[in-house]
């Protein structure tokens, strides 16, 4: 149970703190900064609730004490001064929050909520910071189509727009939008990373807006979204492609007007956050199939970055590979230090349909099988990658000489076609294994004019 110290000289306005708080808290109370100071020093602390007229220390005083003593402890400024130049003046001197008494008991608990829980959320996020602390140097490469996106995600961190990072799954999108993160205006506060395809469709709403105590079955406690945690910070949603249409709609309100209700709440949340978005997927393709608003996207898509695959950044493999033997081999006591060159050539002439995920897991399950290796050889990668004469090129050679849409929408019909086969006609099926959704995998379907069952006069 978290402890909040209330320091107040109005016996009055402690006696409600105690009220309000000691259901869910563990609640001190201090009449005036001396003693609350003192309290500060004889007990762990989590958050501190201050007026800032008091007899004997003014509360601006109390306060840079606080920030001289605690560091990042959190203080929400309870008092009845309507100044603007003091509350910008509190704010300065480490102040989170600033509300003016009259206070409302709902406003009072939401604060506390949403400041404590943004604070548990950056102690467990210390180590993305860490690996985002070095920014653009944790991401390995040189390519000019790389640099050419961390050119763009540069000079998105001087300022506070949201960003689009596309790319294929295991490009390394994460590593970038901590990197702008990072090395942003909001550095300092919580980086929240939420994918939005790990969360069952029914939980996703109740996961990012909170949800009120008895929402729905299940809800037996009242619970903090995290958009909500990352109130001054960044909100990473990952994979934003997989989001249910009814929690994008609340999404596009948060981004318009800064507001949204948790499930099953009547009051509105105001929020402060930098969101940014990634996806594997082509959302104008999933605006056009009806499965993701057209107006959502042109909210989240005002600096978009594409991620390139391994493929079109080969020159990067040999550094990358270097990068990875360093990483891992160490915890696997492997005695190699690098790769010869006929592996290195054998690696940058694979395809990595995985991405630089991949490849990151060959040099490791290599490194792991061969750790007294004092170097990894080309035959060292016999079953893990295939040799440029096992690749099959032959289903190509249907496709030269075509204009390249004519070549696309030719490859895409045999893909999907071959899906089909594999899934007996089952589309759910047919579409995971495309790894793409029912609904586009329709969309595309009727596009290329693919009949939605089997030919009854083929295959028999």
């Amino acid at each position: 149970m978290a402890t909040i110290l209330a320091i107040d000289d109005e016996r009055s306005v402690r006696e409600a703190y105690r009220l309000i708080l000691r259901d869910q808290y563990n609640v001190i109370l201090a009449e005036d900064g001396p003693e609350g100071l003192r309290a500060l020093d004889e007990s762990h602390v989590d958050l501190v609730l201050l007026d800032l007229v008091m007899p004997r220390m003014g509360g601006l005083e109390v306060l840079q004490e606080i920030a001289r003593r605690e560091g990042n402890l959190p203080v929400i400024v309870v008092t009845a001064i309507k100044s603007v130049s003091t509350a910008v003046e509190a704010m300065k001197a480490g102040a989170r929050e600033y509300i003016i008494k009259p206070f409302d008991v709902d406003e009072i608990l939401i604060l506390v909520e949403r400041t404590l829980a943004a604070e548990k959320d950056k102690q467990e996020l210390t180590i993305l910071r860490a690996a985002g602390a070095a920014g653009f140097e944790s991401i390995v490469g040189e390519s000019s189509s790389l640099m050419d996106a961390l050119a763009i995600a540069r000079r998105a961190m001087a300022v506070d727009s949201t960003v689009l990072i596309t790319g294929e799954s295991g490009t390394g999108k994460d590593l970038l939008a901590r990197a702008i993160h990072c090395g942003g205006t909001r550095a300092k506060e919580a980086l929240v990373p939420v994918s939005c395809c790990a969360i069952p469709a029914q939980l996703v709403e109740s996961e990012l807006f909170g949800h009120e105590k008895g929402a729905f079955t299940g809800a037996v406690e009242k619970r903090i979204g995290k958009v909500q945690v990352a109130h001054k910070g960044t909100l990473f949603l990952d994979e934003i492609g997989e989001m249910p249409l009814d929690a994008q709609s609340k999404l596009l309100r948060i981004l318009q007007e800064g507001q949204f209700y948790p499930v099953g709440s009547t009051k509105v949340i105001e929020v402060d956050v930098r969101f940014v978005c990634a996806t594997n997927r082509n959302l104008k393709e999933c605006v056009a199939a009806k499965a993701f608003r057209e107006d959502l996207f042109y909210r989240i898509n005002v600096i978009p970055i594409e991620m390139p695959p391994l493929r079109r950044r080969r020159e990067d493999i040999p550094r990358l590979i270097q990068h990875f033997i360093g990483k891992h081999g160490p915890r696997v006591n492997a005695v190699a230090t690098a790769f010869d060159a006929e592996a290195v050539h054998r690696m940058t002439a694979y395809s990595w349909p995985g991405n630089v995920r991949e490849l990151e897991n060959v040099v490791q399950r290599v490194l792991v099988h061969h750790c007294t290796e004092p170097e990894i050889l080309a035959e060292h990668l016999d079953g893990v990658i295939p040799t440029e004469s096992e690749v099959d090129v032959s289903v190509l050679a249907e496709f030269e000489g075509l204009p390249l849409e004519d070549a696309t929408s030719r490859l895409e019909r045999h893909l999907i076609g071959r899906a089909l086969e594999r899934a007996d006609h089952v589309q759910s099926r047919a579409a995971e294994l495309l790894g793409t959704t029912r609904r586009i995998l329709k969309y595309k379907m009727d596009q290329l004019s693919i009949p939605q069952t089997p030919d009854p006069t083929k295959g028999s």
